[in-house]
C-alpha cells in the first residue's frame, strides 16, 4: 500500500531521502548543520565554533548534565559542547540512518567521545527513559516536525522536573503574507522538506503540552547568513528574493509531572 502524500509518515520518509542526498555537500561547511550562524557579545565571530559557543551559552549548559540534541544532523553541536563542558554527557537522535552513522565515526575520534552517544530514530518517540535529560536542544531542527504537540508531549517525557527546552530555528513570518510571500515559503517548505511554523504556534504548542515559555526571542541582529550553498553544488538550492522567515530562538521550562 502506498502511503499517503503528505501523511507524517510520508513526510519523514522524505526527510530521510533528504539528508541522504544532501548530507555529503553540508559536511563542506563542516559538522554543524544550521543556516544561520547565532553570536551574541561574548561570541562575535563568524564561524561554526562561534555559533556553538553562544549556543552552549545561551542553552544553559553546565557540568554534569544530561542533553538531548534532538535532530542532531551529525552531531557537530552536540560534541563541540561535550569537548568544551566538563563532564556534559550528551544524546543526539537524527531520523537518517545515514548521519548517525557518519557521526559515530567523528565522535570516535574525540576525546570527549566516550560522553556524547548518536542514534537513529524518530525525535516524535525517543528510545529514551523517562526523566533522563537536563536539558533539550532543538538547534534548527524542530521546524522539521508536522506534530509538534506530540513532539513537546515526547520531550516532556524525558525531561527531569524543571528540565528546559532550548529552540534556536527559522520560522515563517507572522501576520498576512502577499501572495508573492505565500509561493516562496512553499517552495521553500516544499525544497526543504518541512512545514516551517511561525514562531507563535512553537510556544503555543509548548504551552498546551505542559511547558512554560519564558523567552521567544527575534534573533534576526544576531544571525549571521552565508548564502554559500550554490558554492558547493548543493541539491534543490534555490535562490529566494522575498522569503517571509526570521531567526527565532525560544526557550521552554517543563511545569507539568
Amino acid at each position: 500500500m502506498t502511503e499517503d502524500r503528505g501523511s507524517a509518515r510520508w513526510w519523514k520518509e522524505e526527510q530521510i531521502r533528504y539528508w541522504r542526498e544532501t548530507t555529503d555537500h553540508y559536511l563542506k561547511f563542516g559538522a554543524t548543520f544550521q543556516a544561520g550562524i547565532f553570536r551574541d557579545g561574548d561570541s562575535a565571530g563568524e564561524s561554526y565554533d562561534d555559533n556553538n559557543r553562544t549556543i552552549v551559552k545561551r542553552s544553559g549548559l553546565r557540568r554534569g548534565q544530561v542533553v538531548l540534541d534532538a535532530g542532531c544532523g551529525v552531531g557537530g553541536p552536540g560534541l563541540y559542547a561535550a569537548e568544551h563542558v566538563p563532564d556534559l554527557e550528551v544524546h543526539g537522535i537524527t531520523l537518517s540512518p545515514y548521519q548517525a552513522e557518519l557521526a559515530r565515526k567523528m565522535i570516535a575520534a574525540s576525546p570527549a567521545g566516550g560522553r556524547i552517544h548518536i542514534r537513529a530514530g524518530d525525535y516524535h518517540e525517543l528510545p529514551y527513559p523517562d526523566r533522563m535529560f537536563d536539558r533539550a536542544l532543538f538547534l534548527e531542527s524542530a521546524g522539521y516536525s508536522f506534530q509538534l504537540e506530540e513532539l513537546f508531549t515526547e520531550i516532556g517525557r524525558v525531561l527531569r522536573e524543571d528540565g528546559k527546552v532550548y529552540i534556536k530555528d527559522v520560522f515563517c513570518r507572522p501576520g498576512k503574507l502577499t501572495v508573492q510571500e505565500w509561493k516562496q515559503i512553499d517552495l521553500f517548505r516544499r525544497i526543504y522538506v518541512q512545514p516551517t511554523p511561525p514562531m507563535e504556534e512553537m510556544t503555543a504548542a509548548l504551552e498546551t503540552t505542559g511547558f512554560s515559555v519564558t523567552s521567544a526571542l527575534d534573533i534576526m541582529p544576531m544571525i549571521v547568513s552565508k548564502p554559500v550553498e550554490k558554492d558547493f553544488g548543493l541539491p534543490r538550492f534555490r535562490e529566494f528574493s522575498n522569503l517571509p522567515v526570521h531567526w527565532g530562538e525560544i526557550v521552554a521550562v517543563k511545569t507539568a509531572g
